[in-house]
Parts: structure tokens; C-alpha cells; sequence
């Protein structure tokens, strides 16, 4: 899911994630790693752990790729035993020889992953329903036996109706 329609589908529910930018020497990953191609020089002497392509010419291993990448990440998360588990936030990131602008979005709270987890629970395991999401919510605190859902998430104004 790309930011766009998670901003529009959450829209009046819950708080919108917040922007948050960065730019300057490559820094952060995408969400782990370099982008495929991606060679800040162009061409390097020496095969590295990175995402660019490689030949081999007189015993010597080079590596090759693009200076430039322009990517844009939707939200990373994966179904695991039937519920949803956050990887990474939406990001667009530009990557120019050995810097980098990021826009990314995160949590508008302290909490990343069970603010995006609730996100995905509301849109893809109960039909955008709130009342239905926070019934099924599954993940309890270890200590105190009590759920983790978290009505600060939520927009106050949507919190009044219910």
C-alpha cells in the first residue's frame, strides 16, 4: 500500500502518519539496503556487499551501477500466523552519487510498530471497521494480560461518536 491510499482510507479514523525528511550522505537504507544497481561511483575496483552488478576483467572483480535512483517504498509489513507484521514505513527516497533525500512517514506516536500493525489490522483484516478491529485484536501485553490496542492512535474527534 502506497502512502496515498493509506492516508485516504485512514483519513477521520486515525491520526495520519507524519512526515519526517532527511538529507545528506547516504544514511538510510531502503528500508535495509541500497537500491538494485545502485553504484555511488559509477564503477568501483572491488566487489561489495551492495546491490550493484558485477564482471570480472584480468582477475579483478568490478562492480557497476546506476549514480542516480529514485524510489518510492510503500509500506513494508507481512502476514504471519494470520495477522499483520510491520517491516518498514512508506518512504520516497532519491539517491545521488553519496547522498540522499528521504521523505518517509512514521507513527504519529512513539510506538512505530503497533501503530502501523493497527493500520493493517483495520484495512486488511477487518474490512475498515474499528469497532470490528479493536473486538479482533489479538496481541496482548506479556505483563500486564491486557491489549495492546491503542485509542491515541485514533482521531479524538471519531473517538467522541463511539
Amino acid at each position: 500500500m502506497n502512502i496515498k491510499e493509506i492516508k485516504t482510507d485512514l483519513k477521520g479514523v486515525f491520526k495520519l502518519p507524519i512526515k519526517k525528511y532527511y538529507f545528506g550522505k547516504i544514511y538510510y537504507g531502503t528500508p535495509y539496503f541500497s537500491p538494485w544497481n545502485f553504484c555511488n561511483t559509477v564503477i568501483k575496483s572491488k566487489k561489495q556487499f551492495d546491490r550493484c552488478k558485477s564482471f570480472k576483467l584480468f582477475d579483478k572483480e568490478f562492480s557497476y551501477g546506476w549514480p542516480i535512483k529514485i524510489i518510492n517504498y510503500n509500506l513494508g509489513w507481512k502476514d504471519k500466523f494470520n495477522s499483520p507484521r510491520f517491516e518498514w514505513s512508506p518512504s520516497f527516497q532519491i539517491w545521488f552519487f553519496n547522498w540522499q533525500f528521504c521523505i518517509w512517514w512514521i507513527a504519529p506516536n512513539k510506538n512505530e510498530d503497533n501503530y502501523w500493525e493497527m493500520v493493517l489490522w483495520y484495512l486488511k483484516y477487518s474490512d475498515k471497521d474499528i469497532n470490528k478491529a479493536k473486538k479482533t485484536w489479538g496481541w496482548i501485553d506479556y505483563d500486564t494480560k491486557k491489549s495492546t490496542w491503542d485509542d491515541r492512535n485514533l482521531n479524538l474527534q471519531y473517538l467522541a461518536q463511539y
